[in-house]
């Protein structure tokens, strides 16, 4: 498996710690302030409460008492406020509608009571006639948007993540393509140079009258070879699609896999019972089917029986490669797809990750196990968009 580098996952793991700190002492603080802005709003209402008392028990208002008395009561402040008697009735109401016209028996009035009742506990007004009463209020807009402030700033943070996140994901798979795109051009030109050294000593051995029995098994190799760089140069630049017929292209290439495996291996092919077509690269898609036939193989340990299947939906084709083998766990059904992931003691972990992008990435469709169970085999699906013949 390939591991990450440790430096980048202690960055990355002390970004999200401090992340996280970050956001943990904000929601202190602003719980603090609203915890500070609630007591502030109390004491107002219980000074405003208790300079009406002072209004109703003390009716001079001439002196500085009662000037400061009448400055208080006439203060603007937006907390909702309704009294009531010692019964419950209402007597008045404050800072609920506009021009506060509304009946005091009123309906609406009523329900406004009932909920601000739970926002805060009421103030209770003791007059020296023993007569009680008591003063609800309810929270500011202030108040409420501070409140609400908190949510706010976890949406605004989770929205800034995952666009973090997203254009994170997007610039590795960005420098993955790259990279991918290199190492193939230069795979590619690599083994074109030898490649062409051995086509003309193949040449000078045809002419020199060797046997031809060993001519024939060389030009086999450079044929491969040829096959390989192929396969690479496309890898490394945009590959070109072109229309074929689905169970004529899998016949075509599963008979030239038979002649290329052991007779321990039985390839059965299963067509689909009408003549269908999809956009590949030949090249690139042959590729794809021979990764998965010889996971397949090595899955079996080199015996068993293979089965293509080919299956048309509404707008896909499905091939379908199943297997006798080992089988896979549910938890690494999406791993070995990754670069480096491997079931194989000496496995790269290449075959499936590059198989999966030439199916993604060139071609627009998918690739993934539908089922796979242990010791009874694995099922592997390509899907690729069906070209739907016009009538």
């Amino acid at each position: 498996m390939i591991k990450t580098n440790p430096s980048f996952n202690i960055l990355r793991l002390s970004l999200a710690i401090s992340l996280a700190i970050s956001v943990f002492l904000i929601l202190i603080n602003t719980n603090k302030i609203i915890d500070y802005t609630r007591s502030e709003e109390r004491k107002k209402i219980e000074l405003w409460a208790s300079a009406q008392k002072n209004f109703i028990e003390n009716k001079n208002l001439d002196d500085d008492i009662g000037e400061l008395t009448l400055m208080i009561l006439t203060e603007s402040f937006e907390n909702p406020i309704i009294q009531v008697d010692a019964n419950g009735k209402i007597l008045s109401h404050k800072n609920i509608f506009e021009n506060n016209i509304i009946e005091i028996d009123s309906i609406k009035l009523k329900n406004v009571l009932e909920k601000i009742s739970i926002e805060n506990d009421p103030i209770l007004i003791k007059y020296s006639n023993s007569i009680n009463q008591k003063l609800y209020y309810g929270n500011s807009p202030i108040l409420y948007k501070i409140k609400f402030y908190p949510f706010g700033l976890l949406i605004v943070g989770l929205l800034f993540s995952i666009t973090l996140f997203i254009y994170y994901k997007s610039s590795i798979t960005s420098n993955q393509n790259k990279i991918w795109a290199s190492f193939a051009k230069e795979t590619a030109h690599q083994i074109g140079t030898p490649l062409s050294s051995l086509m003309g000593w193949s040449t000078i051995l045809k002419d020199e009258k060797i046997d031809s029995d060993i001519i024939a098994e060389i030009e086999k190799d450079i044929e491969r070879l040829n096959k390989i760089t192929k396969r690479f140069s496309e890898i490394g630049s945009v590959p070109k699609l072109s229309k074929e017929n689905v169970n004529e292209t899998l016949n075509n290439f599963i008979k030239y896999l038979k002649k290329r495996n052991s007779s321990l291996i039985e390839l059965k092919f299963n067509p689909c019972n009408e003549v269908i077509y999809f956009k590949i690269n030949k090249t690139l898609f042959e590729w794809v089917i021979e990764n998965l036939i010889k996971n397949a193989i090595d899955s079996m340990n080199g015996k068993g029986i293979i089965k293509i299947n080919v299956l048309k939906t509404n707008s896909n084709v499905q091939v379908e490669i199943k297997d006798s083998g080992k089988g896979i766990l549910k938890e690494n059904y999406n791993k070995i797809f990754n670069p480096g992931f491997s079931l194989k003691k000496k496995g790269w972990g290449l075959g499936l990750s590059l198989s999966k992008r030439i199916i993604n990435l060139y071609h627009g469709g998918n690739i993934f196990i539908k089922d796979s169970k242990i010791n009874s085999g694995s099922t592997l699906v390509i899907s690729l968009p069906l070209i739907i013949e016009s009538s």
